[in-house]
């Protein structure tokens, strides 16, 4: 069964999440950029990084997309390849909307190992 829903990702950066203590749920708070895009099955990842990148100033290869599943506020889904970016399309088709956050990648956070060197 081929669908072409389109969804619209409202694309969010320059912001930080906070835990809600009581129930757990995250929220995306803080000033920062929003940018809407409508994206589909036949919207490569690819494409969709370009964008970003050229709307938020970040490089394609050092940023970082996330999202909340439709109806979980409480785990963060990261976006890395082709797969992800397609399922978050797929389980986003009936809310035709997704948010994702575009973050640049940590640049301090380096293959760090947290064993002990050995002498």
């Amino acid at each position: 069964m081929a669908t072409n829903n389109k969804v619209i990702a409202i694309c969010r950066s320059g912001g930080e999440f906070i835990t809600n203590k009581d129930d757990g749920l995250l929220s995306y708070s803080g000033s920062g950029d929003a940018f809407a895009i409508d994206i589909d099955q036949t919207t490569s990842m690819s494409d969709f990084k370009t964008e970003l990148a050229e709307y938020f100033g970040f490089g394609v290869e050092t940023m970082t997309l996330k999202y909340f599943l439709p109806g979980n506020k409480k785990t963060l889904i990261t976006i890395s390849k082709d797969k992800d970016f397609m399922r978050m399309v797929k389980f986003s088709a009936d809310a035709g909307t997704v948010e994702v956050f575009v973050m640049p990648q940590e640049s301090g956070v380096v293959n760090v190992s947290n064993m002990p060197a050995s002498r």
